[in-house]
């Protein structure tokens, strides 16, 4: 796979570190982790804006959303994934905010996280800004 640059927003330990190995599992190895808000915006001003952003909108204490919102303002993602459920009416206001902009909206996924799944999202951004995948 392309080398992808990954940011992952998880406070819950055991999930971080499971998605960061399905991740090198899948092919990605620039991974940027992250358990809180600030640790995320303290790797973006280090290391620059993601390809592809993992959170869950509806973490508690906002966090989620206000990564997203920091993602859109700053143009420091082209893609999105949601992890875990979000309520309709946020996700239609999440859509709704998204469109015709960036980060794009690839897709959701619940936990726990299918790898299957994980790599169609991968493959779909990859077709959808026209990289070749290296197998």
């Amino acid at each position: 796979m392309r080398s992808l640059k990954v940011l992952i927003l998880e406070p819950n330990p055991f999930q971080l570190m499971a998605l960061h190995q399905m991740l090198n599992a899948i092919g990605i190895y620039n991974v940027l982790t992250a358990p809180t808000l600030a640790s995320a915006l303290v790797s973006l001003g280090h290391r620059g804006a993601v390809d592809i952003a993992i959170c869950d909108p509806q973490l508690k204490g906002g966090d989620g959303l206000a990564l997203i919102r920091h993602l859109v303002a700053q143009r420091q993602a082209h893609g999105l994934i949601l992890l875990g459920p979000v309520a309709a009416g946020l996700l239609a206001d999440l859509e709704r905010s998204l469109q015709g902009h960036e980060p794009i909206l690839l897709g959701r996924l619940h936990t726990p996280v299918s790898a299957v799944l994980m790599r169609g999202l991968l493959d779909a951004y990859l077709a959808s800004r026209d990289v070749p995948v290296i197998a």
